[in-house]
Order: structure tokens, then C-alpha cells, then sequence
């Protein structure tokens, strides 16, 4: 069996790739991801449970969030769970505002299989929500 830490940095590298598949393919099917987390009002930061949920998690991100930092620390595991300090920083797609660069904790919980159970993400969320409620740039006119 994979080592935990070894499938999150996996997870990670996929996501540098673009290779949604792959990330998916790590993850039960009933995944847990972000329970817990407060309503930001944001799509891309929403409670939810299974594949599809993840998946429309990274279709949100793409249309919603350019990172210009994501930097990934090392794993910390302990049982069932490993941690990652990861350093990001963006810019709104809708907005254009950016997104300050800060330190989130990315929580990954995998079951007896190795597979995924749940996921959360812990952090400044304001800093999203800030960019999202930002003026979006004015266009001009015709």
C-alpha cells in the first residue's frame, strides 16, 4: 500500500498537471470535503460529499482562482491523517483582485484502503472572500 504522504504529494503533483482524473482516482467515493467549514459563499469553497463534489470543486477553482504561489510543505502524518502547511497566493478571475499570499493547512484524512475519506481546508478564508467581493475591473464602452 501507498504511503498516505506519498498519495497527497501525488494528489499535489496532479494538480500542478492539471490531471483532475488522477486526484479523483485518490478519493472514496463518498469523500467528506470541507465539512466543517463556515459558508464563504464562494464556489469553490463548499461543503460537500463525494467524486462529483470534488470534481466541480476543481471546475469552480479553474474558473474562479489563478494562483501565482502554491507551494505545497512537507507532509506530516500521524495515523490516518497527514497535514500540509501550503503557501498560495492568486488572483480573482472575476474580480481580478488579488488574493494575499498567506499560509493554509490542508487536512487529509484516507481510510484503511488508502483512499481519501475527507479533506478540509483550514485557513484565512476571508482573504478569498475579500477578492471576491472586490470591484471587478470596468469595461469599456462600445
Amino acid at each position: 500500500m501507498t504511503d498516505n504522504s506519498e498519495t497527497v504529494m501525488g494528489i499535489y503533483d496532479a494538480f500542478g498537471r492539471g490531471d483532475v482524473a488522477h486526484i479523483l482516482d485518490q478519493m472514496r467515493d463518498d469523500v467528506r470535503w470541507d465539512h466543517g467549514v463556515r459558508d464563504t459563499g464562494l464556489p469553490y469553497l463548499r461543503t460537500g460529499t463525494g467524486r462529483a463534489h470534488v470534481e466541480d470543486f476543481f471546475v469552480q477553482l479553474a474558473q474562479n482562482l489563478e494562483f501565482t504561489t502554491f507551494e505545497p510543505g512537507e507532509p506530516c502524518a500521524s495515523g490516518d491523517h497527514v497535514v500540509v502547511v501550503v503557501r498560495e497566493a492568486g488572483r480573482n478571475l472575476v474580480t481580478g483582485a488579488p488574493v494575499e499570499d498567506d499560509l493554509f493547512v490542508h487536512l487529509w484524512t484516507f481510510d484503511a484502503e488508502g483512499k481519501v475519506a475527507a479533506f478540509r481546508h483550514i485557513g484565512d478564508l476571508a482573504r478569498h472572500e475579500v477578492a471576491a467581493r472586490a470591484e471587478a475591473p470596468a469595461t469599456a464602452a462600445s
